[in-house]
């Protein structure tokens, strides 16, 4: 992988099964959760340049079907206090008509949605939601990660 293995927040292990929605959670440790290949990152901060979120779908989905995908920032490690410390950071989207949502028939098999972020929180996580509107479907292999510079690695 071109990527910091230290900068990937979801990893790839797990097929995003839209029958099996209810069964994916957002991680709350640094530790990656075996069930879902996620992950919470320190980033310490981004800095006042950013940082990129990049997300990779590899497969097309039952046309229905839709993904909620997005990028929290927080200043605690388990996201517990969501008053005081959570911040919606990126909202992946392919149509503005959509936003914060990427349906099954904008997908192209390796489809890679880039948003960059700016943040003073200490750490990262991705909280994604498979929707199933019809027939049986998957996103794959899906993978979010973090770059400073994705563009000179893609």
């Amino acid at each position: 992988m071109a990527f910091d293995a230290n900068l990937v927040l979801i990893d790839g292990t797990v097929d995003i099964d839209s029958d099996a929605a209810a069964g994916f959670v957002a991680a709350t440790s640094t530790t990656k959760l075996d069930a879902t290949g996620a992950a919470v990152i320190d980033i310490k901060e981004t800095g006042f340049k950013g940082l990129a979120a990049v997300l990779i779908i590899p497969k097309l989905t039952s046309a229905a079907d839709y993904l909620t995908a997005t990028i929290q920032a927080s200043d605690e490690v388990a996201f517990a206090n969501v008053a005081l410390n959570l911040q919606e950071v990126v909202k992946f989207d392919v149509a503005a008509a959509t936003l914060g949502r990427i349906l099954a028939s904008e997908c192209t098999a390796g489809l890679i949605v880039i948003r960059r972020f700016v943040t003073d929180k200490r750490y990262v996580r991705a909280v994604i939601t498979p929707t199933k509107s019809g027939g049986s479907g998957s996103f794959g292999l899906l993978q979010i990660l973090i770059s400073p510079y994705p563009l000179n690695i893609l």
